[in-house]
C-alpha cells in the first residue's frame, strides 16, 4: 500500500468512526436511541397489517423489520452523505484532503448502524424461527451493492445541497414518498403484475425484496433481476464520484 493510499485509508476510518461516536455522543443509551425510529414504526405498521389488515404473510415480523432497517440505512445514509460536504466546510477550507473521503465517512458511519441492526434482526428472527441457508451468502454482494448505491447517491446530493440548499427538504419528501412505493411494508406478490416492473426499476425495491428471500425465504430472486440491482448500483456509485470529482472544486468555492 502506498504511503498516499495508506493516509487516506487511516484519514477514512478514523472519521468514519468519529462521525459515529460524535452522532451518540452525551447520550446515556448510545446506539439504542438510533433503533427507537425503526422499532417504533414497525410496531405501529406491524399492528396495522397484521391487527387491522390481517396480513398472512409468514415471519411478518421478521419481514417487515428488515424492510424498515434497510430503508431506514438507505435515508439515514444519504442524508449523512449530503451534508457531508457542506457540514465539514470550516474543514475544507483550513486543511488539505481528499474531499471525497469526508462524504465516503459520513455514509460508512450510517453503514456501521446498519450492521447493528442487522445484527438486532437476526436475533428477532431466530426467534421467531427463521432458519438461514446458504442462499443467504448471496446477501453479502447485496449488501455491499446496497452501500455503493448510498455512496453514489450520497456524492451526487453532497454537491447539489451546495448549489440548491432546498435539496435537503426536497430530499426528506422523495425519501417519504418512496418508502410508500417501495415494498417495505408488503411484498411483491401484492403488487398486480403489470406494475411490477415498473416498481423494480427502483433498485430499493430489488435490493429490499431479494434480502427478504434470501435471509427469510419469502418471496424469489432471478439472475436478471439480481443483476440489474448489482449493476445500477455499481453504476451509481461511478456516477456519484465522477460527480463529485468534477464539481468538488466549484462547490468549494460556492461554500
Amino acid at each position: 500500500m502506498s504511503p498516499d493510499i495508506a493516509y487516506c485509508w487511516r484519514l477514512f476510518t478514523k472519521l468514519t468512526w468519529t462521525n459515529f461516536k460524535l452522532r451518540y455522543y452525551g447520550s446515556y443509551l448510545g446506539y439504542f436511541w438510533s433503533l427507537l425510529k425503526p422499532l417504533g414504526l414497525f410496531g405501529v405498521l406491524y399492528i396495522v397489517f397484521t391487527v387491522v389488515m390481517k396480513q398472512s404473510t409468514p415471519h411478518y415480523g421478521v419481514f417487515l423489520l428488515l424492510g424498515i432497517i434497510l430503508w431506514d440505512f438507505f435515508v439515514s445514509g444519504t442524508m449523512a452523505g449530503m451534508n457531508g460536504f457542506i457540514g465539514n466546510y470550516q474543514m475544507i477550507r483550513k486543511v488539505y484532503l481528499p474531499r471525497i473521503i469526508l462524504v465516503a465517512a459520513a455514509v460508512s458511519s450510517a453503514f456501521i448502524g446498519l450492521f447493528f441492526n442487522l445484527i438486532i434482526f437476526v436475533v428477532f428472527a431466530l426467534l421467531d424461527g427463521v432458519r438461514f441457508t446458504p442462499k443467504a451468502l448471496w446477501f453479502l454482494p447485496l449488501i455491499a451493492a446496497f452501500y455503493l448505491l448510498v455512496l453514489g447517491i450520497g456524492f451526487i446530493l453532497s454537491i447539489v445541497v451546495v448549489k440548491v440548499r432546498d435539496t435537503l427538504s426536497l430530499w426528506e419528501v422523495v425519501t417519504q414518498l418512496g418508502f410508500w412505493a417501495t415494498p417495505v411494508m408488503y411484498p411483491m406478490k401484492m403488487v398486480p403484475e403489470k406494475w411490477r416492473f415498473f416498481l423494480f426499476l427502483n433498485p430499493m425495491s430489488g435490493i429490499i425484496d431479494y434480502s427478504r428471500y434470501l435471509l427469510v425465504g419469502i418471496g424469489g430472486l432471478t439472475k436478471i433481476g439480481y443483476c440489474y440491482v448489482l449493476g445500477v448500483s455499481l453504476i451509481f456509485f461511478i456516477l456519484g464520484v465522477l460527480v463529485f470529482k468534477t464539481k468538488e472544486g466549484e462547490m468549494v468555492e460556492d461554500l
